[in-house]
Formats: structure tokens, C-alpha cells, sequence
């Protein structure tokens, strides 16, 4: 029962982490702005020059003369290469090499729809200003053949979240501004991964009183005097599961914005942790044989039926420390530090309606992470303005026993590009351009639960994310 209480657990997890794919360090977007992202961030808190300062630092408002509408969109595409290095079936089943219909390789392709970003800011007066942002702050999807030899931790993973970001800011004097907002954030999810019959059938026959488990599932009663071998780690018997959910949350952010001397910014924003709920339902496909034998027992077992369910999870605060520097007239030069709690994100509590699964615990143990980002601008005139930058970008999974495909990326490097081209006193456009190198991402896992499979083997990632956005200026 643990181990397949686990396969749900797990499942729903992933509604929460399987954002990794996306490219941030757990599982957020980061491609909010295609100007952030030509800088690779750079200088985030405080460069504020266009409308998404309302989300990355609302003090920033008043950097902007006049009112700006903002409209954005980016894509992430990914490719990931996974070799296995000796996944095996759990040794309570033998240890056997766990099969794969495609061998010891998996290729896959993930990444993202196009996530839209809107945001729109104004001075009301010289001492107020407000702000609107609408974006996805994360989004993601992956698909691994049905028969890859990770298909009991994960198959398919679709996540999607919407955040709306109303904000407000306050100028105390010429040096000194700060800001706030509220976040509102909705988060749907949909995730599959397979089921292992044989193994299954061996846990129940155990938690039944059968004396030999084994056996039984070689040779289990079908009817008219037949048997059937629902044997353990056989793709063709696999059964599967399928959860969807959704949550609302709502935190906040605020930020502070100093300007100490004639072309120095420093900004500083902190963006509180969200308490995440995923309401849903995990519903099963199970083979025959196995919803056989669950239905034929004295009483008739529910364990493995359709089910509403419930998990809940901290997810990180972050602070961010951005400076701006004007060199000359032509060149502005960005950094970045930022930290991100991951250590708040320490478990995932599951509940179910269905009585026959308990609620339970599943531990992670990531880490603390920052992020380092440096980068310039550089104006070539009056309507053209180039930027770059680079970012390492840490992951928060300390070994690879912590590591899970749906989330496998290891430390990252940003290498990225960009522009805006002034089309005339109302319109600008930018696009922005990332490569993301990622260490090779070892895995070894091992769910902390009886009869679980373990994973190993190395995932190899190809990353590149694209941005466009266009700015209204109200003049």
C-alpha cells in the first residue's frame, strides 16, 4: 500500500515542482520581460525601465516618465537526453533491471507554450504612482514515451499558473522611493506516470495475510479453472494514473529603490512565500487482473479507486539586490544577487478523500539557493539599444537521490542577448534572445517508501528561451 500510495503522492508533487523544465532554479518562469531577459536579469530590482518593474520592484514606477503599457511573450523550448546507468526494481522484487521499451536512451521534448506577460504602470502625482501585472509565473510541459524506464515516476507533466500583481508606490523624497502590491496566483496542473501491476499485486496479496505473494501473482485466479501471470516490471500490464488540480494563493511583494548619487540605482525586493493548495482528483486506469483482485477481496478493496485529493506545500520567498550603473551617457552597467528559500519548500502533505489513503508526508531536502546575474546596456543612438548579460543560476536539488525527472536540471549559466528599437515617441520594442548550459544532472532515486523502483542515469538538457514585448508610452 505504501508504495503505491506513494505513485499518487507523487504525482501530485509534481503539480508543484514539475516547473523545474521551465529554467529557474525550482520551478519558476523566468522570462517575465524580453528587456530582463537581454540582460539575463541583470540589475533586475533596479534598472526599472520598463512597466514589469511592477512585479521585480513596484518602487521603480517613478523611473518611468510617463505612463507605459506592456504586452510580452516568451517561449522556452527544450530537448532532454536521458541514459540509463542501472535503474532496477525495488530488491524486495529481485532487483532486476527495470525494462524499457526504447533501451537504455530516452529523448523528449518539453518547454512552454507562449507565456503572455501584461503589465501597465503611472504616476498619479509626484509622491504616488500604481501598477498592474498579469503573467505566468510559471508554465511548463514535458511528455517521455509510455514505456521509458522512468515511466513509475513520471510520463506527463502540464503546469500552468496565472498572477495578478495590482501594486502601489510611495516617493519619499528625490533619493528614495518604495513600493508594494498583492499577488493573486492561480495554478492548474495535469500528470501521469505508470503504475507497476505486478509489484502492486505482490503488496496487496502481502497486506491480505497471503503467505506467499510471489506466487500468487504468478498464477493468479482469472476464472473457468485459468491463471494468469501478472508478473512484476512487464510494460504491457502497466497501470496508470492520472491527476489534475488546481489552487488559488495569495501573497505579496514590496521593494525599495535608492538612488544615492547622479546615475547609481540600488533596489532591493522581496517577494513572500506562498502557501500552495492543489485541489483535484487522481483518477486510476488499472490493468484487469490487478482491479480484479482489489475488487474480489473480502470486503472489496477502494485502495487504488478514483479519488478527490489535496496537497499542500510551502513555496520560497526571495529577495532580490540589484544595482545600476551609468558609466557615461552610452553605457549602463547591471548586477544582480538574488536569494531564493528553498529550504521552506521541506515537505508536501497529501490528503485524499478516499479513506483507504492515508494523508502523508513527503519529505524533500532542497537548499538555499542564489542566483548571480551581471550584464549592461549600451545605446547606439537615439533609437537603438543593445544589452547582454550572464547569470549562474544554482539548483536548490543537493544530490541526485533528490533529483526527479520531472524536475531534473542541475546548476545553469545564462547566456543571453537583446535590444530595443524606439519606433517612434509611443512604440518601442524589445526581443531577447537566452542560451541556458546546464551541468549534466545525475539521478539516483529511491522513493523513501517499501517497493519503490530506483531511478539512475544522467539527463542532458538543451535550452533556449526567446522573448518579444512591445511598449505603449502614453505621451
Amino acid at each position: 500500500m505504501r508504495h503505491n500510495k506513494f505513485l499518487l503522492i507523487a504525482a501530485s508533487a509534481a503539480a508543484l515542482t514539475a516547473g523545474n523544465s521551465a529554467m529557474a532554479a525550482g520551478f519558476a518562469v523566468s522570462a517575465q520581460s524580453a528587456y530582463g531577459m537581454g540582460n539575463a536579469y541583470a540589475g533586475n530590482a533596479a534598472v526599472a525601465s520598463d512597466a514589469s518593474t511592477v512585479l521585480t520592484n513596484p518602487a521603480g514606477m517613478f523611473e518611468l516618465e510617463n505612463p507605459v503599457f506592456g504586452f510580452s511573450a516568451a517561449v522556452t523550448s527544450t530537448g532532454v537526453d536521458y541514459v540509463d546507468r542501472g535503474s532496477r526494481i525495488n530488491p524486495l522484487f529481485g532487483s532486476d533491471p527495470l525494462s524499457a521499451g526504447n533501451g537504455v536512451t530516452t529523448e523528449t521534448t518539453g518547454g512552454n507554450p507562449v507565456t503572455p506577460g501584461v503589465y501597465y504602470a503611472r504616476q498619479l502625482n509626484q509622491k504616488w504612482a500604481i501598477g498592474l501585472g498579469i503573467n505566468v509565473p510559471f508554465a511548463t510541459s514535458s511528455q517521455y514515451d509510455d514505456d521509458w524506464v522512468g515511466r513509475y515516476h513520471a510520463v506527463e507533466t502540464e503546469v500552468t499558473a496565472i498572477d495578478i500583481n495590482p501594486t502601489v508606490a510611495y516617493r519619499i523624497n528625490d533619493k528614495v522611493s518604495i513600493g508594494g502590491g498583492i499577488s493573486v496566483q492561480r495554478a492548474n496542473a495535469l500528470l501521469t506516470n505508470k503504475i507497476d501491476s505486478g509489484t502492486t499485486c505482490q503488496l496487496v496479496a502481502f497486506r491480505g495475510g497471503i503467505p506467499n505473494p510471489a506466487q500468487f501473482c504468478s498464477a493468479v485466479p482469472v476464472g473457468g479453472g485459468q491463471t494468469f501471470n501478472l508478473a512484476e516490471n512487464t510494460q504491457a500490464l502497466d497501470s496508470n494514473v492520472e491527476i489534475d488540480g488546481s489552487g488559488t494563493a495569495i501573497t505579496f511583494n514590496i521593494g525599495a529603490l535608492f538612488k544615492p548619487k547622479e546615475g547609481t540605482k540600488i533596489g532591493v525586493a522581496y517577494r513572500h512565500g506562498t502557501q500552495h493548495e492543489l485541489d483535484g482528483d487522481a483518477d486510476f486506469t488499472l490493468n484487469p487482473v490487478l482491479q480484479g483482485i482489489l475488487a474480489g477481496g473480502t470486503p472489496p478493496s477502494a485502495f487504488l479507486s478514483d479519488s478527490a485529493s489535496t496537497v499542500s506545500a510551502d513555496l520560497p520567498a526571495t529577495l532580490d539586490f540589484s544595482v545600476a550603473q551609468m558609466v557615461n551617457d552610452k553605457v549602463e552597467l547591471l548586477g544582480t544577487l538574488k536569494w531564493t528559500q528553498w529550504s521552506s519548500f521541506d515537505e508536501l502533505t497529501s490528503e485524499f478523500a478516499n479513506p483507504e489513503q492515508d494523508t502523508s508526508s513527503l519529505p524533500f531536502a532542497w537548499e538555499d539557493t542564489v542566483t548571480a546575474s551581471a550584464g549592461f546596456n549600451f545605446a547606439l543612438n537615439n533609437k537603438v539599444t543593445l544589452r547582454a548579460g550572464f547569470s549562474y543560476d544554482q539548483s536548490p536539488i543537493p544530490n541526485p537521490r533528490a533529483r526527479s525527472p520531472r524536475g531534473a536540471a542541475n546548476d545553469r549559466y545564462w547566456y543571453s542577448a537583446g535590444g530595443t528599437y524606439q519606433i517612434n515617441k509611443r512604440f518601442s520594442a524589445s526581443a531577447a534572445f537566452t542560451r541556458v548550459e546546464i551541468d549534466q544532472s545525475a539521478i539516483d532515486n529511491t522513493p523513501p517508501t517499501a517497493g519503490s523502483p530506483t531511478l539512475r542515469g544522467e539527463f542532458d538538457f538543451d535550452v533556449n528561451l526567446f522573448a518579444f514585448q512591445l511598449n505603449w508610452h502614453f505621451i
